[in-house]
């Protein structure tokens, strides 16, 4: 995004740096023409950080940083100039230009700002049914027995969503909110004629990026019985899981204080950490940690701990985050695994913020973690496992692209395992060059690879679009089928089908324009020039191979969503819900005879 001089004259001319610049600066006054603070880039103890209102600049005098109110926020946030820019013209009322084509992109920008809107009132609404409604005396309960007192609750604007059946989708369409809106949000989905709530009878945590907007939200069960344990907002325009870390918006000026970041696993982790003291943590939400994420937490620090129970899932996520962190340059990689295969919950129980700073003293390099974890219980006098591990590790050396870092890490590994550095040096060699000969003796298989990737559904999926394509009547056994997209599983099979068959946006010869999906572009190529296929003829035989794949997928679909069901029926009895139950077992019924009534179909097949 590209935005016009004139535009960017304007945010500036009609910013008050003042305003901003007091958000973040300490004893900030008056002094003579300008203003005068501590500056926030540096250990500032005699204020240096000078501001003029009339230029719209500031300066300090003791570590030299300077720049006008986009730079500035640029810095102190740790943000884009593009993302800097939006912020300053949302305060400022601008209206903002791509100059890049010209076209106004204020419609997709109000959007988002709707749903950021309608977030943070679903915060406030999900707190009522917290605090104020004797439904979520449950969850408030839950939380204070994990000593979540009430001021937690309200810094972490932590909520409570009800479990009455279309409550939500009720009350928000009473308050004007339409029905295409509230699915865009991610809240709701759409099953056949009616909206779904994502979150029910949950502890809500929102999810709030590091500009205070809230994105997302992740629910809790409070029931033991109900599953899953967590479940977290889809992606929405507004939401990213790769691109936000829970707990970011509070700690994010105690990451740049202590130039240290902790990553925990979950959101109770991090309100466990932040209430007893240890404020400069956050989670990644629901997901493994991501590069985007590092990427996030080096505006702000020069070090990354991973903060780990022990167990070996958390083991195992470790490994997957330092990967992903290698070839960052500018952070320490860091892990420190509590002891006792505590939880930090459990930890801060037993231990003061003060007991955790000395233990934290333990935390160990990315490499030397890497060798704890695949040395474990292996006897390294055995060759083929000392091989193993060796590989293990160079796998994470081969991601530096910095020459000077490989060579360093070689040289720990070396010593760890009491090789001489040339030796390592050489079977680092070895090992990369067979990476490369197998690399390329297997891409003349590269093809048959990705077929296999496809699943036998997939495969079922996508014959039944083939056939059809290749049938001379398709259009009149898909209306005498009543043969609908919402059927398919894969949605890139899906988006074929409807493009083709439902919407003529496309005819059968463009069919390869529009799979964007590699594994299955491969296997298409394959499947329309083999045999099998080729030598299928005649147009009975076609029919038959259509009605056995129409008929396999409205089964496999009604059995997902007699499941579906059972589980809805599940719930029902367990919260004595006796007017959904009924609903759900009429429901329940109407499934079963549609799928009787596919077995009657074999009789028309010639």
């Amino acid at each position: 995004m590209r935005f016009s001089k004139e535009i960017i004259q304007e945010i500036k001319r009609k910013t008050d740096i003042v305003s901003i610049v007091s958000m973040y600066v300490k004893n900030f006054k008056k002094s003579g023409k300008n203003w005068l603070g501590l500056c926030p880039f540096h250990n500032d103890r005699h204020p240096s950080f000078y501001v003029s209102e009339e230029y719209g600049i500031y300066k300090c005098f003791s570590c030299g940083e300077k720049g006008d109110v986009i730079e500035f926020l640029q810095k102190i946030e740790g943000i884009t100039f593009n993302e800097a820019v939006e912020s300053l013209a949302k305060k400022c009322g601008i209206e903002l230009i791509n100059n890049k084509n010209g076209e106004d992109y204020q419609e997709n920008y109000k959007r988002k700002d709707e749903i950021i809107q309608f977030n943070a009132r679903l915060i406030k609404l999900f707190n009522f049914f917290l605090i104020k409604r004797k439904e979520g005396e449950d969850a408030l309960k839950y939380l204070f027995n994990r000593n979540i007192d009430k001021n937690i609750i309200d810094l972490f604007k932590i909520g409570y969503a009800p479990r009455g059946y279309r409550r939500l989708e009720n009350f928000l369409k009473k308050k004007g909110f339409k029905e295409d809106f509230l699915i865009e949000t991610g809240l709701f989905t759409k099953v056949e004629n009616s909206l779904k709530c994502l979150f029910f009878d949950r502890i809500m945590f929102p999810i709030i990026n590091y500009k205070g907007e809230c994105v997302g939200f992740g629910g809790r069960v409070i029931n033991p019985d109900a599953k899953p344990k967590y479940i977290n907002s889809p992606e929405t325009m507004v939401y990213k899981k790769s691109l936000n870390l829970y707990g970011i918006n509070l700690s994010k000026e105690h990451i740049q204080k202590e130039k240290r970041a902790y990553i925990v696993e979950g959101y109770v982790d991090v309100i466990s950490c932040y209430k007893s003291g240890l404020k400069n943590v956050v989670a990644p939400c629901g997901t493994a940690v991501t590069k985007e994420q590092i990427k996030i937490l080096s505006r702000y620090a020069d070090e990354i701990v991973l903060l780990l129970d022990g167990d070996e899932a958390g083991l195992k996520g470790a490994v997957k985050a330092l990967f992903e962190m290698a070839d960052i340059e500018n952070i320490k990689s860091m892990v420190l695994v509590l002891p006792d295969g505590m939880d930090p919950d459990d930890y801060f129980k037993n231990n003061s913020i003060e007991d955790f700073n000395i233990f934290a003293t333990q935390r160990i390099s990315a490499i030397d973690f890497l060798f704890f974890y695949k040395t474990r219980n292996v006897n390294l006098k055995e060759y083929d496992k000392l091989i193993d591990c060796l590989n293990f590790l160079f796998d994470y050396v081969k991601l530096w692209n910095s020459e000077v870092i490989r060579e360093t890490l070689l040289s720990i590994i070396a010593e760890k395992f009491k090789i001489e550095k040339n030796i390592v040096i050489r079977e680092y060699n070895s090992y990369l060059n067979n990476k490369l000969r197998f690399k390329k003796e297997t891409v003349e298989y590269k093809k048959e690879e990705n077929i296999k990737k496809i699943s036998k559904r997939d495969i079922r999926e996508i014959e039944l679009i083939l056939f059809l394509s290749n049938y001379g009547k398709s259009k009149e056994i898909i209306k005498k089928f009543d043969l609908k997209s919402y059927f398919f599983t894969n949605n890139t099979i899906k988006d074929i089908f409807e493009k083709i068959f439902e919407k003529d946006l496309c005819d059968v010869k463009n069919l390869m324009d529009i799979i964007d999906d590699d594994n299955i572009k491969d296997f298409v190529k394959n499947r329309i020039f083999s045999p099998d296929f080729v030598n299928i003829k005649n147009e009975d035989h076609k029919f038959n191979n259509i009605v056995d794949r129409i008929i396999d997928l409205k089964k496999n679909f009604y059995l997902m969503k007699n499941e579906n069901i059972k589980e809805k029926i599940r719930l029902a009895e367990l919260y004595n819900d006796d007017e959904l139950l009924k609903e759900l077992q009429e429901e329940k019924t109407v499934l079963i005879n549609e799928i009787l009534k596919l077995e009657k179909l074999q009789e028309i097949k010639r």
